[in-house]
């Protein structure tokens, strides 16, 4: 394509769904690849409810007007006008220049996001401030818990994720039913595609993914959001500590 030969190498695209505001050495995240794209989904950091953004970083041979033309005709069935210029006199006419899809977003979620936008900042500080919480009551259990930051990277604290330290599949659904007997709602981030039934029938097996596998069997994601109180914290931390001693870890 065109702006392959721009490049003139492999173009590198980042799924950075869960990492806006995250940053490695100084750098943000979507600053690292050609292309990001961040999620806006529901129980993102920053979300406009549905739908997310693909940024690019600048190319002294590429247009960026031209470049989000192109996004915009692809994100709305390729059609040459969107509704609003429609509503122009005398402007009804429009194309369809390509086959495009229906992902554009619409005016109200982007105003949710850009008052999103506004609050992103406080709203990181929250979360650091949480996982700081968790981190220094975890620090004695047998739990495995990746930093979240340090001296040349800051996480964006989408997940806290705890992995009980050499335990396998059965005792983490355990600890997550007696976590949510204890009005504490945990999840799983994420399960490996090949356990899936669609992966399964294309031939995929988990036993080739060792690695994925062992990441997840023990993983254990806890609350983390802006709404949570510091006696809900409070709560999840006494959960987690009642939790490992009922099960011995």
């Amino acid at each position: 394509s065109p702006l392959q030969e721009i490049f003139n190498r492999i173009i590198v695209i980042s799924d950075a769904a869960h990492a806006l505001g995250a940053t490695r050495e100084g750098t943000p995240a979507g600053q690292w690849a050609d292309f990001s794209n961040f999620s806006f989904h529901a129980v993102k950091n920053l979300t406009t409810a549905e739908g997310g953004c693909s940024t690019w970083k600048a190319h002294p041979n590429i247009d960026d007007e031209a470049l989000y033309r192109q996004y915009m005709l692809y994100s709305l069935h390729g059609q040459s006008k969107d509704a609003l210029a429609k509503t122009q006199v005398g402007a009804w006419e429009y194309d369809i220049v390509l086959p495009g899809f229906k992902g554009n977003m619409t005016d109200i979620m982007a105003a949710i996001g850009l008052v999103q936008l506004e609050r992103y900042p406080q709203l990181l500080i929250k979360r650091r401030h949480i996982a700081e919480l968790y981190d220094h009551a975890f620090a004695n259990l047998p739990l495995s818990i990746r930093p979240l930051s340090g001296d040349d990277f800051q996480s964006c604290h989408h997940l806290y994720m705890i992995r009980l330290t050499n335990k396998n599949e059965a005792v983490r659904n355990q600890f997550i039913v007696k976590m949510a007997e204890k009005g504490v709602a945990c999840n799983v981030h994420y399960k490996p595609l090949p356990m899936f039934t669609a992966y399964k029938k294309l031939g995929f097996k988990i036993s080739d993914y060792p690695n994925a596998f062992s990441l997840y069997q023990n993983e254990v994601t806890l609350p983390l959001h802006t709404c949570l109180t510091e006696d809900m914290v409070n709560h999840v931390i006494q959960s987690v500590v009642e939790t490992c001693e009922e099960l011995s870890l």
